[in-house]
């Protein structure tokens, strides 16, 4: 047979629900527009990731933005803004000086080769012109190099050859240097 229901009655309360973990939890937010009621925040997550986000209140509805605003408030937006523009234009300074630096060297490493490659010339190398080759040494630009390693490798060329030679091979060059020579001849004659 079966059997016989009994009606108990009894006070019984219903648990408390849990409390809802939250899925995420907001850090560091910012103001990208407080006019337009524009935030920027990162969003971690439980499981240790982060992502930024972009949370904008037009109409006064959007729910994450009024837990950012319960949670952190203006002053805290306005402190962190005003930290991260400080930041970044501090980073900003760094990363010019980092290019300025950068651009010396350079020049600095173009200047060295220079002078390296003028000294690698044979005739430069074996020159008993000592001032000229100083002057090499001590150039402040390429440009400078350049001009006084072709005056020692011209006056190589000058001291190797008879004035004939440098005329048959020459003869612009040799009449620019007579027309040097004469200047300066009557010059020291006016003097």
């Amino acid at each position: 047979m079966a059997q016989e229901k009994i009606d108990i009655d009894l006070d019984i309360t219903p648990a408390a629900p849990e409390p809802e973990t939250p899925k995420y939890k907001f850090t560091d937010p910012y103001w990208s527009n407080k006019d337009a009621k524009h935030v920027i925040v990162t969003i971690e997550y439980p499981n240790g990731k982060k992502a930024t986000a972009s949370v904008q209140d037009n109409d006064g509805e959007n729910p994450d933005y009024k837990k950012i605003m319960e949670e952190f408030g203006e002053e805290v937006l306005d402190k962190n803004t005003e930290e991260g523009v400080k930041r970044r234009d501090d980073e900003i300074k760094k990363r010019l000086q980092r290019k300025e630096t950068e651009a010396i060297r350079h020049k600095q490493e173009i200047l060295f080769n220079s002078k390296i490659e003028a000294f690698e010339i044979s005739t430069i190398k074996n020159s008993t012109n000592m001032e000229l080759k100083r002057k090499i040494r001590k150039a402040k630009s390429p440009m400078e190099v350049a001009a006084y390693t072709t005056i020692l490798l011209l006056d190589d060329f000058m001291n190797e050859k008879s004035v004939t030679d440098l005329w048959d091979e020459t003869p612009s060059l040799v009449q620019k240097l007579k027309e040097v020579a004469e200047v300066v001849y009557d010059e020291k004659d006016k003097s």
